[in-house]
């Protein structure tokens, strides 16, 4: 019996010592490179077109007599209707808002700076801020008129200074660049 157990001894001991042999024992395993393949060719990044809207049915241009002393009798009391669009401009602005309530802000300017300019036609500041709203707006060629009306205003010795101002002001927004040489055109320049 002892026999019998020494040699299941021997065979188990045979067995285990073949098959547990060290992890770095033996040939190592012949590894693959991986074949190269070509990058795939990017998508060209392009931007977005803007869709215009190539009409205005308003005019701007038109100097009905009495303006100018509408505007003087009404330009202290717009000052802050002014003030009102420019702050919805603004805010318009905000990335935190959804594209909604920008439009709804734009919108709101528009409809506040065009009353602002019935009851003060000669006003360069709200021209020059309806033409901003115009633009945001995707009305190129109502902003256009605006512009070329706010040139027109550079004429008047009352309006010229602040008509300059607005002007210079006009050449370097980010809004109506995106019409540049239309813009410089509709400014005279």
């Amino acid at each position: 019996m002892r026999i019998i157990a020494l040699a299941i001894a021997c065979c188990v001991g045979l067995g285990t010592a073949a098959g547990c042999s060290g992890l770095y024992s033996g040939k190592p395993e012949k590894v693959k490179r991986p074949k190269t393949e070509k990058m795939p060719e990017e998508a060209p990044v392009t931007t977005a077109e803007i869709q215009w809207v190539t009409e205005c049915k308003a005019s701007f241009q038109e100097e009905p007599a009495g303006m100018i002393a509408k505007h003087k009798k009404n330009e202290s009391r717009v000052r802050p209707q002014i003030d009102q669009g420019v702050a919805l401009l603004e805010q318009a602005s905000d990335p935190s808002i959804t594209d909604e309530q920008k439009a709804g802000n734009v919108k709101q300017a528009i409809n506040v700076l065009r009353r602002v300019l019935d009851d003060a036609p000669y006003s360069p500041r709200a021209t020059y801020n309806l033409a901003v709203a115009y633009a945001r707006a995707r009305r190129k060629e109502c902003s256009k008129a605006l512009l070329k009306r706010l040139a027109a205003l550079e004429r008047y010795p009352d309006f010229q200074a602040e008509a300059k101002r607005m002007i210079d002001t006009a050449q370097e927004d980010s809004t109506l660049k995106l019409f540049e040489k239309e813009m410089l055109e509709s400014l005279g320049k």
